[in-house]
This record gives C-alpha cells, sequence and structure tokens, in this order.
C-alpha cells in the first residue's frame, strides 16, 4: 500500500503547466517511474526566442525522490543541448523548475503554473 500512496504523491505533478510567459505551456506525464514534458501550446515568443515547437519532447527522465523530481535532462529546443532539470513543488498550482548545467551553482529557475482543464 505504500507504493500506490508514493505514486500518488509522485503523480501530483501530471498535468498542463503553463511557461511564465502563459503562451506555450508543456504537458507533463508519467511512463514507468519516469516522468517526461512535452510542448502542448507554442505561442510565437516561444517559438521565436526558444525554439519550442508542438509535440516535442522537452524534458525527460525525471524521477521522484519523495520531495523533489530530479535526475531529468532537458533538450534545448533550438540548441539540442542537454540541460540538467529538477522539479519543485510548492503548492498544487505552481512547479519551480531548476535548469543547470552540472553543478546548480550556476542555474536558470522560472515557474510554472499548472493550467486547468476547460
Amino acid at each position: 500500500m505504500l507504493g500506490a500512496k508514493a505514486d500518488q504523491s509522485a503523480d501530483r505533478i501530471i498535468g498542463r503547466w503553463q511557461f511564465p510567459s502563459k503562451g506555450s505551456s508543456v504537458d507533463i506525464y508519467r511512463k514507468g517511474n519516469l516522468y517526461f514534458a512535452r510542448v502542448a501550446e507554442v505561442d510565437q515568443a516561444g517559438e521565436q526566442n526558444f525554439g519550442l515547437m508542438k509535440d516535442s519532447l522537452l524534458i525527460r527522465d525525471l524521477r521522484f525522490d519523495g520531495e523533489v523530481w530530479s535526475g531529468g535532462r532537458l533538450i534545448h529546443p533550438k540548441t539540442g543541448m542537454s540541460l540538467n532539470a529538477e522539479v519543485q513543488m510548492f503548492r498544487p498550482q505552481v512547479i519551480n523548475v531548476t535548469i543547470y548545467k552540472g553543478i546548480k551553482l550556476l542555474h536558470r529557475k522560472f515557474i510554472m503554473t499548472r493550467q486547468e482543464k476547460q
């Protein structure tokens, strides 16, 4: 029963999340014990500035450790560069995504909000 409870806790991240600009979003889903983020919606700025393309895989291989989803890789859509990715949930509607290369000292954070089903 403990495993089922842990799965439910880890699955809180599943859903559609909007980027800070609110024009582009990703769908976070689970496959096995790993979590992935696929681009769901792209606005013009997201396409021009970051090279986002609808349905492209953005983050792969996140693992839930009981507190955060870590160990993932973000594939930068424009450069193809692979970066470390970590996700922390502050509230059911807010996640903080941290992207870094190698060490967390040099990182970029952005807050994403859950998009309500329409």
